[in-house]
């Protein structure tokens, strides 16, 4: 039997939507509306609220005023919680900018996947942070000694 290693090869993929004769032309420019030249704003400040807001809380909670208050424990997590929504405003949500105002991906096939991939990972953390929370919450409520 002879078994093949693949090691998560993405499928082929043909990103011509840019490419495309209609995308390339200098009236798609003009084409741009007013619904997306909001849309592609909302993007931006949507990505320096998020860079903004997170800088903020890792900088606070780690800061040597508040540290006395904070224990290590909750701390780190904090830090780790607002750095992964940090990563999040840099490396995802910017790059849905020139999308949304040309409605056709401009950035080529490689990025296309990275994006996925991180659009994935970000799907994930969104779907074990809350049960991360509910659990410390139940092991402070119920078990408040337990907890340091």
């Amino acid at each position: 039997m002879d078994h093949k290693s693949t090691w998560l090869t993405p499928p082929p993929l043909h990103n011509s939507s840019c490419t495309h004769p209609r995308y390339l032309s200098a009236s798609n420019i003009n084409n741009i509306t007013l619904w997306d030249m909001t849309q592609a704003l909302f993007i931006l400040l949507l990505s320096a609220g998020i860079l903004g807001a997170n800088l903020l809380v890792i900088l606070v909670i780690n800061s040597r005023r508040y540290t006395k208050y904070i224990h290590s424990q909750p701390r780190y997590l904090l830090t780790s919680l607002a750095s992964n929504d940090l990563a999040i405003g840099l490396f995802v949500t910017p790059f849905g900018f020139l999308p949304a105002l040309y409605h056709c991906w401009p950035y080529g096939e490689i990025f296309c996947q990275i994006q996925i991939f991180n659009s994935e990972i970000s799907q994930q953390f969104l779907l074990v942070s809350p049960n991360v929370h509910v659990t410390k919450y139940i092991e402070i409520r119920f078990n408040p000694g337990s907890y340091c």
